[in-house]
């Protein structure tokens, strides 16, 4: 059974009187120690892939804020403002072209003056947004809407188209910091199933101010002029 040089002994095998000879391991491309390199490699693996989860886990993790809504309610209102800023004039130009005593041609120039200060300011603008964040964007759009509201309240007057001019100017520069906040405010406070409704509704509110409220303003002010005497003859400036 076990004797030396038996069947066993002859065909090579390794019989009960060999010894196991140990054997270095050979790696990959048949060079010793190549399995142990391999081995050390795993632990950086498996820290990059641990870092990896964390970073996910981290993600999911992240909680939208409630006030989110309310951030997309006041931008979305103070971007109606401004745009019933650009269009207030031109909706009813004949009758701001006969108080102040210009042309209709000037008066629908108030409106293009959005247009022309939109063009140069652009991506100066976009730069500022994603240097400096939306807390600015936001404020500083909103400061000229309002002070350009202000000035043109201030032309009341027959001879204060100027005044007009200014006021409207003022408005179209707060327009540059308004129309390049909605994906911006989608992205940074929504979610990712909410990024398309936060900026629709961001919109909205710019878009609608073009429509029938500007509509609705044209016709009481046709009314108003209607009622006043001396219209018919030219007289517009007492309205």
């Amino acid at each position: 059974l076990g004797q030396p040089g038996g069947a066993a002994g002859r065909a090579g095998g390794p019989g009960r009187w060999h010894r196991p000879v140990a054997r270095k391991p050979v790696g990959p491309a048949g060079r010793p120690g190549g399995a142990s390199r391999m081995v050390k490699q795993e632990p950086a693996e498996a820290s990059a892939l641990a870092a990896g989860g964390q970073a996910a886990a981290a993600t999911a993790g992240v909680q939208l804020s409630r006030r989110r809504w309310v951030v997309l309610l006041l931008f979305s209102s103070y971007s109606l403002c401004n745009g019933f800023q650009w269009i207030q004039y031109g909706s009813i130009n004949n009758i701001f072209a006969r108080f102040y005593g210009v042309s209709a041609f000037a008066i629908d120039w108030l409106s293009m003056s959005y247009m022309l200060t939109y063009i140069p300011l652009l991506f100066p603008v976009a730069w500022l947004l994603d240097k400096r964040g939306l807390r600015l964007i936001a404020l500083v759009g909103s400061a000229l809407n309002a002070l350009g509201a202000w000035v043109k309240l201030g032309s009341l007057k027959p001879h204060l188209f100027p005044i007009t001019v200014l006021g409207q100017v003022i408005c179209s520069l707060s327009q540059v910091f308004i129309l390049g906040m909605p994906s911006r405010i989608a992205s940074v406070w929504f979610g990712s199933r909410e990024v398309s409704t936060a900026c629709s509704i961001a919109v909205f509110g710019n878009q609608v101010m073009g429509g029938w409220p500007a509509q609705g303003w044209a016709v009481i002010c046709l009314a108003r002029v209607w009622d006043a005497k001396g219209v018919n003859q030219g007289g517009g400036r007492d309205v």
